[in-house]
């Protein structure tokens, strides 16, 4: 399975904002290209991970046991883009 980033922020927005067209506001993206991540995270998990209804959507249990691991990716990634940012401040680029 290659998951891709976009793919899992894409996830994380939508249990964050709760529809795909909030979540694509929060992220900056078309409602197209979000919808199109989370078909494209949804084949590689070969597992439904969002249940869509006509008021929003909801994780499935997999979507919700993902969204767990998405949101540690998601973290560690803003935590690794903190501290480069405070080593080019300090001049430690090399």
């Amino acid at each position: 399975m290659t998951m891709k980033l976009h793919q899992i922020q894409a996830l994380v927005a939508v249990a964050d904002a709760g529809s795909i067209r909030a979540a694509a506001r929060l992220v900056g993206l078309s409602q197209a290209a979000v919808t199109k991540a989370l078909r494209e995270l949804e084949g590689e998990a070969r597992l439904p991970l969002l249940s869509r209804t006509a008021s929003g959507v909801a994780l499935t249990e997999a979507g919700q046991r993902m969204l767990g691991h998405a949101r540690l990716v998601v973290g560690q990634l803003a935590r690794a883009s903190e501290e480069l940012a405070g080593c080019a401040a300090k001049g430690w680029g090399g």
